[in-house]
């Protein structure tokens, strides 16, 4: 299925093979023709105007590459033009999101309309769905049109506690194993959960939300749960006295506590072990920044 290379745009204009071009030019106008090529691309957040674990979403951008077709590109020339983007956007923005789209024959860099989530789905926790969905090669992040119109579909379906902000995907044995634009974790106790990373898309923010946990003294163990088994050891912690939580994480929205999944209910943002895994993870993102205040000066 022939998909966009842009998605979301925001702003004015985007860099295309490594020059400026406006939205509103013939150049600008194609971007919204859909092509058969593969596409892969990497969501990256910033603050500050400093893109947050750049390198770690450029290692991820080669090991995709890699995987499908192999060509070569330059990450030290896509960070200078992301960084002019920040800077010549009208207005100049200093927070946000912005898109790294690549095919084999061009690359795309642009800022997205990324929605965050309010301060209450923090508090309370947020509403999810679950699909049946199993993807293809989920280490390797490209788009793929028919995954992306089977979750938009889900997103359509309203669930007792409310439309859902996260659709979980599960596997033909009912086993969730990963948010549609997001990592899952079970927390019980002192242990947190998540599947294997042979069948999931590796997230960026999962990896420094598992120093996160190791900072807080939780075990790390992997493993998937049908929906019916959290049901259980929701039960099971409550009669015991013990934390349970579910989440999910992505560079988005860093940590999310889920309040329910489906027609269930959880209460996973009275955690007090997820609430010091996110204080943790906070400051990995703001020592991450701080250390990378100079170097981007020096770069401008």
């Amino acid at each position: 299925m022939a998909v966009r290379m842009l998605e979301k745009p925001l702003g004015d204009i985007c860099y295309i093979d490594g020059h400026a071009v406006r939205f509103d030019s013939a150049e600008g106008r194609a971007l919204l023709e859909p092509t058969d090529d593969i596409i892969y691309y990497e969501s990256i957040r910033f603050k500050s105007q400093i893109m947050i674990f750049f390198e770690a979403h450029m290692l991820r951008l080669h090991e995709s590459v890699a995987g499908k077709e192999n060509f070569a590109f330059d990450s030290e020339q896509l960070y200078e033009q992301a960084t002019k983007l920040m800077r010549e956007v009208e207005p100049e923005v200093t927070e946000g999101n912005l898109r790294i789209v690549l095919t084999n024959s061009k690359t795309l860099v642009h800022l997205s309309d990324a929605s965050y989530p309010p301060s209450s789905f923090y508090q309370e926790g947020i509403v999810s769905s679950v699909l049946e969905w199993e993807r293809i090669e989920p280490q390797i992040k490209v788009f793929r049109g028919d995954y992306k119109a089977a979750v938009a579909a889900a997103f359509e379906h309203e669930t007792p506690f409310g439309m859902p902000y996260e659709v979980l995907l599960c596997d033909h044995a009912q086993k969730i194993t990963e948010g549609s634009r997001s990592n899952f974790f079970v927390l019980f106790d002192q242990t947190v959960y998540s599947p294997s990373e042979d069948c999931i898309l590796i997230g960026i923010t999962r990896k420094y939300v598992l120093k996160a946990m190791l900072h807080a003294g939780l075990h790390y163990q992997e493993k998937t749960f049908a929906l019916s088994d959290l049901v259980e050891l929701q039960g099971r912690a409550r009669r015991e006295g013990k934390d349970f939580a579910v989440f999910v994480t992505s560079s988005p929205f860093d940590i999310l506590p889920i309040k329910s999944i489906s027609e269930f209910e959880f209460y996973s943002a009275s955690s007090s072990k997820l609430q010091s895994v996110a204080q943790y993870y906070k400051e990995i993102v703001d020592f991450y920044i701080q250390s990378r205040q100079s170097d981007h000066t020096t770069r401008q």
